[in-house]
């Protein structure tokens, strides 16, 4: 055929049957009438986009390899420059699925927008006031007792009146010793020193052991008096030691009627040898298949950090590293993106192999220069970490990429690196209503004026990335979502006993009925079998 005839030919089969066909393809091709051929082999594959290999009945496994830029070659040949690139998706199957005929919506709540910190001592008094401010009405929900307004106040009526009170205060000192943890419990008008007998309270005490650490915010109930200092003893039978997110139940179930999904994954890490590109590929195949029950209803792509694998974030990593380039990490995970269906909304959160600082929260991927690409696409939002989102008008999802994750395992007596781990110390953030609750650790932290990561509010989901663990829980109706990684065990990992699970999609059913359904409320896909 020629030229005029091939594009003519590829309009036609592009414009009544859904399907772009490459130039390889269309030489396959001796004339219009093998069309309904082509048709019928959609139907069997189910892919929008076909090689010469799929006519023939062959599988090629990089069909996405290459295949945009040849298309639009034929069909776009006559389009401006400039229209071709405003062009931000795949094109759309004439075949709609489900998903395609709803409205998204997509809300940013809650995000550090706010990144400037004041490094000094007053700053530092700033932050954790205003994460006193903040949770302390959480954790004064919790406690019966008689309250005092303060530890200034505790300590005036104490003086005057040694008796059983109850006070909120941020932990800023713990000591254990052969008899007893001594904890230092401070406000903005004073300080009291909390000691919890091993022998008088010794459920009180395994629960100081196991979840407070410097930082917290927390509730105590003792007998006050004042002698040399105020000194509030706990026992089991008096006493009472609470933290702000104990005995909270996320009670209202989002009314989504759509019969729509949204997918979480994270930790991609373009750029590593570990890549499991294959696996990627595997992946945006599947959500562009519009007869998979599953993928043909998902509106909602989550991504969790650690897009790229970066540059110099651990010792030996160049020498792991097949882009070792980070504006073409990010241009090729923006790649990635633009083929994925364009009824898709995609959030993306950064991470700390991402291009940004370190110390947390960290600002939007927008405001990295080598992650400009993303920037350019339709579709995608790119809030702080961390960041309250609100998706369909009806699901709060608290998006976090995990960075504390690994001081808690370190730390938690009953944690490991593994996911029953990852739940208890994603459960610890939850109970401590705070997302970095050790501080002192080897997350920094930056001293803003407002606690960014301070939990106010049971978001519908807590959704983390960073330890390269899938794992899932309804914690008090809460959904506790830990993200797999497309990176295997690297040199690194095997050193401090990670194991990756690879591969490995978490996909939240978000209709009212399925929801409403623990049994149905998650499905898992494994995209290595």
């Amino acid at each position: 055929m020629k030229g005029e005839e091939t594009k003519q030919l590829a309009r036609k089969v592009a414009e009544e049957y859904g399907v772009l066909l490459t130039p390889e393809a269309l030489r396959e091709l001796e004339d219009e009438d093998d069309a309904p051929e082509v048709l019928e082999k959609s139907d069997e594959v189910d892919l929008p986009v076909f090689t010469a290999q799929l006519i023939r009945g062959e599988v090629d496994p990089d069909f996405l390899e290459g295949m945009e830029g040849d298309v639009y070659e034929i069909l776009e040949a006559e389009e401006s420059e400039e229209e071709h690139e405003a062009r931000p998706r795949a094109e759309r199957p004439s075949k709609l699925p489900p998903a395609a005929e709803v409205d998204a919506e997509v809300e940013i709540l809650e995000e550090a927008r706010s990144v400037s910190a004041n490094g000094s001592v007053e700053g530092f008094v700033a932050h954790f006031r205003d994460r006193l401010e903040k949770l302390r009405p959480l954790v004064k929900a919790k406690l019966d007792g008689e309250w005092v307004k303060d530890i200034g106040e505790l300590v005036e009526r104490a003086r005057r009146e040694p008796g059983n009170y109850c006070v909120a205060g941020v932990v800023t000192g713990l000591r254990e010793t052969e008899r007893a943890f001594l904890l230092d419990l401070e406000d903005e008008a004073g300080k009291v020193r909390v000691v919890i007998s091993k022998p008088k309270a010794p459920k009180i005490s395994e629960k100081v052991r196991r979840d407070v650490a410097p930082g917290m915010v927390i509730g105590v109930k003792g007998f006050v008096k004042v002698e040399r200092g105020p000194v509030m003893f706990v026992g089991d039978r008096y006493g009472e030691v609470t933290l702000p997110g104990e005995g909270d139940h996320k009670s209202r179930v989002p009314a989504v009627e759509d019969d729509v999904k949204a997918v979480f994954i994270g930790d991609v890490h373009i750029g590593s040898k570990k890549f499991r590109e294959d696996l990627f590929r595997r992946f945006l195949e599947w959500l562009n298949d519009p007869n998979d029950p599953v993928a043909s209803r998902v509106k909602y792509v989550i991504v969790t950090g650690d897009v790229v694998d970066g540059i110099g974030i651990y010792p030996g990593q160049r020498e792991e590293l097949e882009i070792a380039d980070i504006d073409e990490q990010y241009q090729r995970f923006a790649e990635y993106l633009e083929l994925l269906p364009d009824w898709v909304e995609v959030i993306v959160i950064p991470g700390n192999h991402d291009a940004l600082r370190q110390a947390l929260p960290q600002p939007s991927l927008s405001s990295s220069d080598p992650a400009q690409p993303l920037t350019e696409l339709d579709g995608v939002h790119l809030p702080s970490n961390p960041a309250l989102v609100r998706i369909h008008g009806e699901l709060d999802v608290l998006l976090f990429h995990g960075q504390s994750l690994d001081d808690i395992i370190i730390d938690h007596p009953d944690a490991e690196h593994n996911p029953d781990g990852v739940r208890k110390a994603v459960k610890l953030c939850l109970r401590a209503r705070h997302l970095v609750p050790i501080y002192g650790g080897s997350v920094p932290i930056a001293p803003l004026p407002e606690d960014y990561l301070a939990i106010r509010k049971l978001p519908h989901v807590l959704a983390v990335g960073h330890t390269h663990v899938s794992a899932v829980e309804v914690w008090n109706g809460c959904n506790v979502i830990s993200t797999a990684t497309f990176q295997e065990q690297t040199e690194f990992q095997k050193k401090v006993g990670i194991s990756p699970t690879v591969g490995r999609v978490i996909v939240l059913n978000m209709r009212r009925d399925e929801y409403e359904n623990p049994k149905r409320r998650f499905t898992i896909v494994d995209l290595t079998g």
